[in-house]
């Protein structure tokens, strides 16, 4: 990812941490991506590493409930910020029971609020069946940084069963502020040809070239090249659209690894725009 692009995905993960809008860190835009991320993380840290001693407390006092009972207090008295601090300080195999027993809404509540590095071992264990269900409302509220977060710590069952409750939009958010974009190659391996075309179709109807373009540069380069050759197969007005986001936004060079592998006539229409652009 160019620097524009990950200081972009990076302002949003620390506007969503901190429950802001992007556009009200946009003075962080000329600050490193890395030092943005840093400051992320320091922020999870202090959250999760603040009053330890008494999660540690109710974390080992649940252990002598029934899991019903657990899950019940849970969601009527901790709610989903303190359900989420303890999340990953309980047994994993009890916390998959007791989320068995949870509405699937309170469930995505604890997602929005947990820090999946400190609950990996859940995570993973988490059914498929459930993960579809919480993607489902997690999608509907547009959390896509939540989403995000957790694909690193994903099995590819997981991740298929998330991605057949994603709509392609959502995807492409999603992909965007992947906290791990080595996460990228795991989620087009499991995309079909036709999935790919509406990827790029919903890239040109809802204005996500950036995000697109951003996956495209996280791909290695037989990835990229069946992506441009898919790009230059569409209808002529979503090549059309790309080029001018490209240039409003000023991402030529965001654009280089997908215009290499364009069919000639797109790459020739291409050229043209770039030159019109340096001109």
């Amino acid at each position: 990812m160019r620097a524009p692009l990950e200081v972009r995905a990076e302002t949003l993960k620390l506007a969503r941490l901190l429950g802001r809008d992007r556009e009200s860190l946009s003075y962080l835009d000329d600050v490193s991506p890395d030092v943005i991320r840093a400051l992320r993380e320091q922020v999870t840290d202090l959250l999760f590493t603040a009053d330890g001693t008494t999660l540690g407390r109710l974390a080992a006092a649940s252990k002598l409930l029934p899991v019903g009972l657990v899950a019940t207090i849970g969601q009527r008295a901790f709610g989903p910020v303190l359900s989420a601090r303890v999340a990953g300080l309980i047994e994993p195999d009890r916390a998959i029971e007791m989320a068995a027993k949870m509405p699937v809404e309170f469930l995505a509540d604890i997602a929005v609020e947990i820090d999946p590095r400190r609950a990996r071992e859940v995570i993973a264990r988490v059914s498929p069946e459930q993960v579809a269900q919480i993607t489902a409302v997690l999608a509907r509220r547009e959390e896509y940084v939540t989403m995000g977060r957790f694909v690193g710590f994903m099995p590819p069952p997981a991740i298929a069963a998330a991605l057949g409750v994603l709509d392609d939009r959502a995807l492409l958010q999603v992909a965007f502020v992947l906290e791990s974009k080595d996460s990228i190659h795991e989620l087009v391996s499991l995309l079909s040809p036709e999935r790919v075309d509406g990827i790029i179709d919903a890239a040109a109807r809802d204005k996500l070239w950036p995000e697109a373009l951003d996956l495209v540069g996280n791909l290695d380069e037989e990835e990229q090249a069946e992506f441009a050759q898919r790009t230059g197969a569409r209808p002529p007005g979503v090549l059309d659209s790309m080029l001018t986001a490209v240039d409003d936004l000023g991402l030529w060079e965001e654009l280089r690894p997908l215009e290499a592998h364009l069919p000639p006539e797109a790459q020739e229409r291409t050229a043209a725009a770039r030159a019109r652009a340096s001109a």
